[in-house]
């Protein structure tokens, strides 16, 4: 019982070490669509502004939004998956902790049965039982 509570609890702490590196997936994921939606709001900034050269470089704006509005997409697509990676980590590693707590528990149980029948025992044989 002891060599498979060791067990559980290795693979929960790897279970873990998965949910945090998912979290910060997720994380760097949702930096990078601010990022972009920062650089979007930007250029449609100076893309309004009547005083930059009047128009000069319109077509190469226009080029760089449509750019970033794929990134945008792109970045989109993989936060909705990394979502459903995250919570299927935490969800494992929830499930695996529940496990250990349940083997914990009956080997705790187990424990006190073999201590309570070998006091059951000693007292059985009259050795060393003094009652007052």
């Amino acid at each position: 019982m002891k060599h498979r509570i060791r067990k559980i609890d290795r693979i929960l702490k790897v279970q873990q070490h998965l949910q945090k590196e998912a979290e910060l997936r997720l994380v760097n994921l949702e930096r990078k669509a601010s990022e972009l939606k920062i650089a979007q709001e930007t250029l449609i900034q100076t893309m309004n502004d009547h005083e930059t050269l009047h128009g000069l470089f319109v077509d190469v704006a226009a080029k760089r939004l449509q750019a970033l509005a794929a990134q945008a997409s792109v970045v989109e697509k993989a936060k909705v998956t990394q979502k459903v990676v995250t919570i299927d980590k935490a969800m494992q590693a929830k499930r695996t902790e529940k496990m250990l707590s349940g083997l914990k528990e009956q080997d705790r149980r187990e424990s006190e049965k073999k201590d309570l029948a070998s006091i059951i025992e000693l007292l059985a044989r009259g050795e060393g039982a003094s009652f007052p």
